[in-house]
Parts: structure tokens; C-alpha cells; sequence
């Protein structure tokens, strides 16, 4: 850790080199035990398609976008091989965001005061470098129990919750309750406003800029990193575009992300596919994700896979 003059939350827990954070939690018998929550066998995808038109992101990020690199109409560069006629392969070149699509933060995501998680100092973090310290490619894996909250069914909202809307850590409380849903030290939260289904049910034509098309989302105010905190929860994902709501919390400008990845080494996972869980009332399961290894990136695209 580059500064040890003033810790926050788990600043100094896992030792003063930690790159981890709360992944340190997702120990072999915590990753055994969460083996032994499926109960149908049920496999969920959570991830959004990734594709240019008709899914949210951010217009200063770019949309994705394929190129093909090999293709039969150049049947040429199969023949440079010594193909044989008629045999040959497809690629593609993709061109991503970290941050468009269903993706995780790295621990190096966001800074504050010139800080990351654990004290290490901005500068670990350089244009051609990228993140010495903190990055995506140190993570590998999460693997653990997961709960589901499904906000909208517990407020009987509908598909999805209306308007602006500050998540508590009461409200985190009593929608576990109302599932008849415990929520163990260790545990990742997978959290549903229903915004990504509002979001999809616009139809938008053509490239679906978030802050264009749909700006105002509900998701946790500071208040819930109360009880995510006193939970120890490894990992937060929700079907929004910054697990927190926008509007931010008391306009503080990325709150929630401050609280729980710069002090507390916390994962979010965002853009996440909920319903298909939510309708089975699957609120239990075995979560998984793993983010591309990309040396110094602060974020990476994923399929985050629950398993009821």
C-alpha cells in the first residue's frame, strides 16, 4: 500500500500489498460450499448480447463493433496457406469498451482523492501501461454463493421500478425477508430494479446511447453500502449501468462506487440479465465469473453465469 496515513474500510485487512480485496473471500471452502446450493441444475446466462444496436451504453465509450478479419470472399489468404479450393476459415476482430456491456470494475476503476482501493496511488496507472496495481487481469475468477433480490416484485411495481428510485439497506432487508431469502457474510448480491427490461422494452433503433434513451435509473443509494458492508459481500451486480442510482445519491458523483470499490474492495458487475432468474424465483445459486485477463485494464466484458 503506497499510503498507510489514513485507512478506509478494508484498507490494510488482506495485508498492505492487497490487490484482491474482498475476492480474498472466495476461499476453497467457501467456493465448496456454494457447490451445494443448486437445487435444479438450471443454468442462467447474465449477460447482455453484445452488439451495436438495441442494448445500452455510453456514447463516449463507442458501440461494439465486429470486423471480419477472414471471410470467403478471400478465398486468396486461404490459398496463402495452401488450402485447398472451398476450405477456409471466419474470425473476427472486436473492438470493446471495458465498461459497455455486462462487465465487471476492476479495483482500478474508479479513484478518489487520487487513491485507489487499498491506498495505492493513481499513478500506478498509466496511459501505454495501463494499471500496474489493481487491474482486471489480477482478479481471474469469482466464484460463491449468490442471492437475487428482485426489487420490482417486492414493491408489486411491475416489470421494473418506477422512476428515480435510492435503494437502502432497509430495503435490502426487508425484500430478503419478503423472499423468505438469508443473506450470509460472504455472499454476492445480485440486485434487480427491472431497468434493463424497461431499457430493452423501448425497441430503440440504431445506437441506444443509456444517457439519450433512458437516463434516469433506480439502483443503491450510500445508505445500502451499510449493509453490504456488515455482510462482507464479495460482489455487487445489478441490471442497471452503475449498480447505483442516477441521479447519484445526494449528487455525489459515483458514491456508492467510492464506498465499495476505493474503500471497501468490492466487485461490481453491471448491465446484468435478471429476469429469467427473478421469474423462476431463483434466489439462490452458484454464481461465476471469470474477466478476460487483460494486463492493466480496468474493467472487462463478461458472461456472469448462476446455476439455480
Amino acid at each position: 500500500m503506497t499510503d498507510t496515513s489514513q485507512r478506509y474500510g478494508n484498507w490494510g485487512r488482506f495485508g498492505d500489498d492487497d490487490e484482491l480485496g474482498m475476492r480474498n473471500l472466495c476461499t476453497p471452502d467457501a467456493v465448496l460450499a456454494a457447490t451445494q446450493v443448486p437445487s435444479t441444475g438450471k443454468v442462467y446466462s447474465l449477460a447482455l448480447p453484445i452488439q451495436r444496436h438495441g442494448v445500452p451504453w455510453f456514447d463516449y465509450r463507442g458501440a461494439p463493433t465486429r470486423l471480419p478479419l477472414t471471410h470467403r470472399a478471400d478465398p486468396a489468404q486461404f490459398e496463402a496457406f495452401g488450402a485447398p479450393p472451398h476450405l477456409g476459415a471466419n474470425e473476427d476482430v472486436l473492438i470493446l469498451a471495458s465498461h459497455n456491456e455486462t462487465h465487471i470494475d476492476a479495483l482500478s476503476h474508479v479513484f478518489h482523492e487520487n487513491q485507489m482501493y487499498n491506498g495505492f496511488s493513481t499513478e500506478t496507472v498509466s496511459v501505454a501501461g495501463g494499471a500496474t496495481k489493481l487491474g482486471i487481469d489480477k482478479v481471474r475468477w469469482i466464484v460463491g454463493r449468490a442471492v437475487l433480490l428482485d426489487l420490482p416484485a417486492f414493491h408489486g411495481s411491475g416489470d421494473w421500478l418506477e422512476g428515480p428510485h435510492v435503494i437502502t439497506s432497509d430495503e435490502i432487508e426487508r425484500c430478503a425477508a419478503h423472499q423468505g431469502t438469508e443473506i450470509r457474510n460472504g455472499d454476492i448480491l445480485l440486485v434487480r430494479t427491472g431497468w434493463i427490461d424497461q431499457f430493452l422494452s423501448l425497441n430503440v433503433v440504431g445506437p441506444a446511447d443509456v444517457v439519450g434513451a433512458n437516463p434516469i435509473q433506480p439502483g443503491l443509494g450510500k445508505d445500502a453500502v451499510e449493509f453490504i458492508d456488515a455482510h462482507d459481500i464479495v460482489a455487487v451486480g445489478a441490471d442497471n449501468s452503475a449498480i447505483e442510482s442516477i441521479p447519484f445519491d445526494d449528487d455525489e458523483f459515483l458514491g456508492v462506487h467510492v464506498e465499495l470499490l476505493v474503500k471497501r474492495g468490492v466487485y461490481l458487475i453491471e448491465h446484468l440479465m435478471l429476469a429469467e432468474m427473478a421469474a423462476d424465483r431463483c434466489y439462490e445459486s452458484l454464481f461465476m465469473v471469470a474477466p478476460l485477463p487483460v494486463i492493466g485494464a480496468a474493467g472487462s466484458p463478461v458472461n456472469p453465469i448462476a446455476i439455480g
